[in-house]
């Protein structure tokens, strides 16, 4: 096994691990369960893009999991978590049913545009396990990563910084430093280091969920 398979396989097996402790969490969970839903959501979809990092670092890349990859991890993982934390911070039922609402109609946006858009078959073949995010063509999958990532990322990091200022603990604060280390992340594509884009990846979220379990535990 190689060295940039190995990473995947790393990111893949805590993806799937995060999933499962939010699941755990999740069946124990009493009324106010709408964040650990989208949470749950956000975490699956995550596992799906790692296990697609993982396909592209032992076989190269191809069309179906490439689309994957794009679809799970470039666009709608970052929103699910950011819903899950504003659904905290902001709960109530009028909330939860309008960003339900809302990102039932994003999902489906991004998985036509993402299935509609066109896959260069001949840069995926030189882009070795590094995913070429290039590659996909089309305006919308652009638009909907960039603006979800943007606004998801915006509200996690506002949604971490308020709870830790009303709860006086920086423990919310991981998730904060999750998201960082997976922007940072995203730079090592264009340094062509896969095996720090695949554990920073891991690193990332793992903090991510650290922050999210610890604050829902001190809240219960």
């Amino acid at each position: 096994m190689s060295g940039q398979t190995l990473a995947a396989a790393v990111a893949a097996a805590v993806a799937a691990a995060c999933t499962v402790v939010v699941v755990t969490r999740l069946r124990r969970a009493g009324p106010r369960r709408a964040p650990l839903i989208a949470w749950t959501i956000g975490f699956a979809l995550f596992t799906a893009a790692t296990l697609a990092l993982l396909d592209g670092a032992a076989r190269g890349w191809s069309d179906v999991p490439f689309r994957i990859y794009y679809l799970t991890g470039g666009v709608l993982v970052v929103a699910y978590l950011a819903v899950g934390e504003m659904l905290l911070v902001l709960p109530g039922r009028t909330v939860t049913r309008l960003t339900a609402a809302t990102m039932l109609f994003l999902t489906f946006a991004a998985t036509a545009a993402v299935l509609a858009a066109r896959v260069d078959a001949g840069e995926l073949h030189r882009a070795g396990a590094t995913p070429p995010n290039g590659a996909l063509k089309g305006t919308w999958p652009a638009v909907l990563a960039i603006a979800l990532n943007s606004a998801g990322t915006v509200v996690l990091l506002g949604g971490s910084l308020l709870s830790a200022r009303r709860r006086r603990d920086p423990r919310p604060l991981l998730v904060a430093a999750g998201v960082g280390v997976i922007a940072l992340a995203s730079s090592a594509t264009r340094l062509g280091s896969y095996t720090l884009f695949a554990l920073a990846q891991a690193a990332g979220v793992t903090l991510i969920l650290l922050g999210l379990i610890t604050r829902r535990r001190s809240a219960g």
